[in-house]
């Protein structure tokens, strides 16, 4: 009876569509892509995202093939508006560099690319340079971009941080950052006595952080600074914002020299 069933009828599915066979005759049913499908700009993958956190684990935020998260793929986008596609030669320096950034800013040969930590050791996939980044050893006036994300939560002396990046940007130069930001705390929390691991994760949400950022940190760079805030929903539409999986409130500081 089964044998007979399935000379009489058959689903064979495909991709994105189903074809359905009774009595010989073929009935092809295209499916929507499911909404778990997401695209990664920075690698031209799509597909299912994976799940992404330490202390806070984030749902299908995570590109399969090129590992980048929501900041990565709007960092992309920003880069690609004003660098990626360089013609003339330029000097980019990258602090604490990201692989699927790195990948993509090596395919243009214009950008003569230096990237640095305190432990270039962690870098396998790039020639990282050792350098303190509150005391560079770079001259002033060196790069036409400086690029530095999830990195300022990091530095005790966050105005020396900035300072030292801006020394050695040329004029007219861009800093380009991105940092963490808990946008449902008005006022960035720091205690200067809570040092252990143990505490930081506590109060910070990572053991390594020195502080927490609230919403009050973009009117200080833009006062101090006078930065730019570009958040993932002021140039993204609801759709594109699905489809990249950025999250709304993502951004990039933009500080012109």
């Amino acid at each position: 009876m089964k044998k007979f069933l399935q000379n009489i009828f058959s689903i064979k599915r495909e991709k994105n569509h189903k074809i359905i066979t009774i009595l010989g005759i073929k009935i092809k049913i295209f499916q929507p892509k499911a909404e778990k499908l997401h695209y990664c700009p920075i690698c031209n993958t799509e597909g299912e995202f994976k799940d992404f956190g330490i202390t806070l684990l984030r749902k299908s935020v995570q590109c399969p093939n090129c590992n980048s998260l929501e900041r990565h793929r709007l960092l992309y986008f920003i880069y690609k508006k004003y660098f990626l596609n360089t013609e003339k030669v330029i000097k980019v320096l990258h602090t604490a560099p990201e692989k699927c950034i790195y990948d993509v800013i090596c395919k243009n040969s214009n950008i003569d690319y230096i990237p640095i930590d305190l432990c270039p050791e962690r870098y396998k996939f790039c020639q990282c340079k050792k350098e303190d980044i509150t005391n560079l050893s770079f001259t002033e006036n060196t790069f036409d971009f400086v690029l530095s994300n999830q990195v300022m939560e990091h530095i005790l002396d966050e105005k020396k941080y900035i300072s030292e990046l801006l020394r050695v940007l040329k004029p007219g130069g861009y800093f380009l950052l991105n940092f963490p930001v808990d946008m449902a705390l008005d006022k960035t929390f720091q205690d200067n006595s809570i040092i252990t691991p143990e505490e930081r994760e506590k109060y910070y949400g990572q053991n390594d952080h020195v502080r927490k950022y609230g919403r009050d940190i973009f009117d200080k760079l833009k006062k101090e600074y006078n930065a730019k805030i570009v958040f993932a929903q002021d140039i993204f539409k609801d759709k594109d914002i699905k489809k990249y999986k950025l999250s709304k409130y993502e951004f990039v500081g933009i500080l012109k020299k």
